[in-house]
């Protein structure tokens, strides 16, 4: 494993503790590159910049107040970090489309993270959409 990898694990370690679970908003510049670019489609619309992660962040505690991302696992080559965790938090606010529903979720999500110069430049993301629909009850569980 090479430095720089080491040291991107650290920085996609660091804000997620620092933006997405501690609420940091003012540490996204530290964080994310100005022309950041995530791409959750087709869940989400290409979100950019610094008002973009803003946005993403500020909605993900409106609809789960308690909100918390586990790091399980982190890979990385080079300029690259795969990031595998849990997301949970209890549905009290509008999410999407979807109304409070006062239930608690927790699924998985595994996002891509490419960094440059400390900061992450693009992030793909793939969420377990499914299963925190059928936790929130708006879809059956699947029958044996």
């Amino acid at each position: 494993m090479s430095l720089e990898s080491d040291r991107n694990k650290a920085i996609v370690r660091d804000l997620t503790e620092q933006v997405w679970n501690a609420r940091g908003l003012e540490r996204i510049p530290d964080f994310y590159a100005p022309d950041y670019v995530a791409d959750y489609r087709p869940h989400g619309q290409l979100q950019q910049g610094h008002a973009g992660i803003r946005g993403m962040v500020e909605r993900a505690w409106q609809a789960f107040p308690d909100y918390h991302e586990e790091l399980h696992q982190l890979l990385a080559e080079d300029t690259c970090v795969v990031a595998c965790f849990t997301v949970s938090g209890t549905q009290s606010g509008q999410w999407g489309v979807l109304p409070a529903t006062g239930k608690r979720v927790a699924f998985e999500e595994i996002a891509i993270l490419e960094l440059c110069d400390g900061r992450v430049i693009r992030q793909r993301g793939v969420v377990d959409n499914l299963s925190a629909l059928r936790q929130l009850g708006v879809l059956p569980w699947a029958k044996s």
